[in-house]
């Protein structure tokens, strides 16, 4: 009982001694200073992401199909028109198949003039087997006729005769028709042939195309005017498709694209906004611009997802050149 009562004595020591801690100490009743508030600190009214410069319009060029370069027509520099020939591979298999397909359209077109032929004969068998089908129809006509017209006194001689000149008279129309069922059954063919001689200048012509654009393939051609910006063709070399042989740059302009946006603060980028650009390569060079867009879909660099923001600037300085590396600062707002 005693040891109870000595814990509940010092238990209560314990709270009362807290208390007057929290009073502020032993003495004069003095309470404890507030500690100082820390104020927010406000969001910055910039954001600065990495850039590079880019042509308002470009072109990368290469193989659509592999073959060996043959001719470079254009060097670094060259000022351009658009379909101006650039690099050409080697064309002799091509050339084969054109000729080969320029031969099968040929063969084709002879095929449906011979088709078209057996048409207009075919049907001119038709109407010639028409025409003997009337007039074997008319010959029983006049066999009947002539049995008919016999008088009662002939003699049976002569009406065996008659009889034998309708039978005659019909088996020749039998065969006047198992000509015509013939003649146009041939008219058919012959219609069937025509349809698929069409046909096959039809699968010629496109064979042809497709020759033609395989040789047209082999040309690598500036889409439209500008500047050969980057040109990595050596005569023969092999290109292979989906290796950037020729860069085009436009001449209308450039704009900057951020390369490090992040998720973080793409959402305080408006379009619209003001931005200021700076260059490295270009220290004296300080440009205003704005943010043309931002994307809608980041993409994953490095661990990191990025949003490119295209910023248009107001001016071009002199010396600006494509892949160039930019600074630019957003103006947020706050």
């Amino acid at each position: 009982m005693r040891r109870l009562i000595v814990v509940l004595v010092v238990v209560i020591a314990a709270i009362g001694g807290g208390w007057l801690l929290l009073r502020g100490g032993t003495g004069g009743g003095a309470t404890a200073t507030p500690a100082p508030s820390i104020p927010p600190v406000p969001p910055s009214t910039e954001i600065v992401a990495d850039g590079r410069v880019v042509p308002l319009r470009f072109a990368e060029l290469g193989a659509a199909i592999p073959g060996t370069i043959v001719e470079v027509l254009a060097a670094e520099g060259d000022s351009v028109v658009a379909g101006a020939p650039l690099v050409r591979l080697d064309s002799a298999a091509a050339q084969a198949e054109l000729d080969a397909a320029t031969a099968a359209v040929a063969a084709a077109d002879a095929g449906v003039a011979r088709a078209a032929a057996g048409v207009t004969q075919a049907a001119a068998t038709v109407d010639a087997a028409e025409a003997a089908v009337d007039q074997a129809i008319a010959g029983v006509s006049r066999a009947r006729a002539a049995r008919d017209a016999l008088p009662s006194s002939a003699s049976s001689a002569q009406g065996r005769a008659a009889d034998a000149e309708i039978d005659a008279s019909r088996a020749a129309l039998a065969g006047a028709r198992a000509n015509l069922r013939g003649a146009r059954a041939s008219a058919a063919a012959a219609a069937g042939a025509a349809t698929a001689a069409r046909a096959e200048v039809d699968r010629a012509k496109a064979g042809l195309a497709a020759a033609q654009a395989g040789l047209e393939q082999l040309t690598i051609a500036a889409p439209f005017a500008g500047t050969v910006a980057s040109l990595d063709a050596r005569v023969g070399e092999r290109a292979a498709p989906g290796v950037v042989l020729v860069r085009v740059a436009g001449t209308t302009g450039w704009r900057i694209e951020t390369t490090d946006l992040d998720e973080t603060t793409v959402a305080r980028v408006a379009v619209g906004a003001a931005v200021t650009i700076t260059f490295d390569g270009l220290p004296d060079a300080r440009v205003d611009g704005t943010v043309e867009s931002v994307a809608l879909f980041g993409a994953s660099v490095q661990g990191d997802v990025v949003y490119r923001a295209i910023v248009e600037p107001a001016t071009a300085p002199d010396g600006l050149r494509w892949n160039m590396t930019a600074t630019v600062t957003v103006k947020t707002g706050g």
